[in-house]
């Protein structure tokens, strides 16, 4: 009776014990696994980002024109946009250093920089790197990126946001819509893809959410009611938003 004891004693302290170690390694991988994607190092398959991840940037239903992930790069600057797409800093760094072209276009996909691809994508070290070197804040492609503030705005990446914008304050206002010929200004493209932060901190920075694109007869919060955001609705409703379709603070 008394070595049962002992044993059932001894055999509780070996499970706790396992049920902490397990808790302790499970806590530990949280942390790694975060700072993978901060660090800039790569998963196992190459990419910096998840595939749920990188969907979530830009997929059939969103974006789909700026899709990044599907097919290796082309053209004579293939190896430099496989590098940025993939968020591998220390290959960019390398490329770089041995004289890569930072305003080369990505021929194959709407002309894009390494650095709008970066803003875009959210490799915010990236392109730290790269405006460090002296990479072009005016850089266009070939559909409706003006500068790479658009380009961080389409995006899902505030912290790129704020920075661009800093770096672009002077010269940008948030409700100039003569810029694009649609009318769009940021606010409108954070909303309709739903960008809540952006959103969140274009509003702050003073954008109106009640202007509409008179070419496509939408507002922000129009478009984030039609593509079904339901976080950037209720937000822009909090702070006053309308619906000039219905003249009210809703969907309906």
């Amino acid at each position: 009776m008394f070595y049962n004891k002992i044993f059932s004693t001894l055999l509780l302290a070996s499970v706790l014990s396992g049920c902490n170690s397990t808790a302790q390694t499970e806590q530990a991988s949280a942390p790694k696994a975060a700072a993978s994607a901060v660090s800039g190092s790569l998963n196992a398959d190459g990419w910096r980002f998840s595939r749920a991840e990188m969907e979530d940037i830009a997929n059939p239903n969103k974006l789909s024109w700026r899709i990044f992930y599907d097919k290796p790069s082309e053209g004579k600057d293939a190896a430099w946009f496989d590098a940025v797409k993939r968020g591998n800093l220390e290959k960019v760094r390398q490329m770089v250093e041995n004289g890569q072209d930072l305003e080369a276009k990505d021929t194959a996909s709407l002309g894009q920089t390494a650095l709008g691809w970066a803003a875009f994508i959210g490799y915010e070290d990236m392109v730290d790197y790269l405006i460090g070197k002296g990479a072009s804040l005016k850089a266009t492609d070939r559909g409706d990126v003006y500068n790479v503030l658009k380009s961080a705005a389409l995006g899902k990446n505030t912290n790129i946001v704020k920075k661009v914008h800093e770096k672009l304050r002077a010269e940008t206002d948030l409700n100039d819509q003569t810029i694009e010929d649609d009318g769009e200004t940021l606010i409108m493209v954070a909303a309709s893809n739903g960008r809540l932060e952006t959103v969140q901190y274009l509003l702050a920075q003073g954008a109106n959410p009640n202007l509409i694109s008179q070419k496509k007869n939408q507002s922000a919060l129009s478009f984030a009611c039609e593509r079904g955001h339901k976080e950037v609705v209720d937000f822009l409703i909090s702070k006053g938003a309308i619906n000039h379709k219905t003249q009210k603070s809703s969907c309906q």
